[in-house]
């Protein structure tokens, strides 16, 4: 209950104009807990129709400081302080605190889903992808160059590698429009994400023009940049295309969920 009350507070009197820090930084304690409705019989405010946990309550409560505690409770000036008027006062005060509070408990979520949306498992072994077909000194290299390549996906962000999953999964042949409808979108948010691709040499739109493009071609198609060839992401790895290697690939496992330890 103190705990809340103070986060609530600000560390400052909840009384309207009164500055009065309730923890300074030399130390010390400045705070005092006041009842709105008293807590015992005969005291101020005292409201018969409450059970002793409601008084005790934190709707019941505020944290003033110790000159502004004694004026409320003051017996020449009490009648001046309803009950309605302290209760105003108090919710005045904490709201102010409590959408600061709320505000940080947002960032903080949101930083910790991004958090968690980027979290990298690494390969160890990649027995899954090449079996025994390597030599100990060859895989040792594949799993530091896959591992690189898992390192730079988390680089961009969940939505980006959301789309690029849809696309590879489509062997390529998906054009803005679908991915939009796929991925429940706008076809401008679309190509946001694809700028984003292209930007970490991930993807793009086929610069073919539409003049050039045949019957059965895919106008606004979105394309992996090559992975074999002249991409310093990969290496010569042919990455989208690893599920021609023999097993499969769950490239929403490795895309989307960066767990690059299902290809061990």
């Amino acid at each position: 209950m103190q705990r809340k009350l103070f986060m609530l507070s600000g560390n400052e009197c909840a009384w309207p104009d009164c500055r009065q820090v309730l923890v300074p930084e030399e130390g010390g304690w400045f705070g005092q807990i006041a009842h709105i409705r008293a807590a015992e019989r005969n005291g101020p405010r005292f409201d018969k129709a409450m059970t002793n946990n409601q008084r005790r309550g934190f709707d019941n409560l505020v944290l003033l400081c110790g000159k502004h505690h004694r004026l409320i409770d003051d017996p020449e000036r009490q009648h001046q302080y309803s009950r309605e008027d302290l209760e105003k006062i108090k919710i005045r005060h904490e709201t102010r605190f409590a959408r600061a509070l709320d505000d940080l408990s947002r960032d903080e979520e949101q930083y910790l889903d991004r958090t968690v949306a980027n979290a990298v498992v690494h390969c160890s072994t990649l027995l899954g992808l090449y079996g025994d077909f390597l030599d100990e000194e060859q895989r040792l290299e594949e799993i530091e160059r896959f591992n690189r390549i898992a390192d730079h996906l988390a680089t961009a962000t969940l939505a980006a590698r959301q789309l690029l999953c849809t696309v590879v999964k489509a062997d390529s042949r998906i054009g803005a429009a679908e991915a939009a409808r796929r991925n429940g979108g706008t076809k401008r948010q679309v190509y946001d994400l694809v700028d984003e691709l292209r930007r970490l040499h991930l993807a793009e739109i086929d610069p073919t023009p539409w003049d050039e493009l045949g019957p059965d071609d895919v106008r606004e198609r979105i394309q992996t940049t090559d992975g074999a060839r002249n991409n310093p992401v990969f290496e010569g790895i042919p990455f989208w295309n690893m599920h021609e290697m023999g097993a499969p690939v769950d490239y929403d496992a490795v895309i989307v969920r960066l767990d690059f330890s299902v290809l061990d």
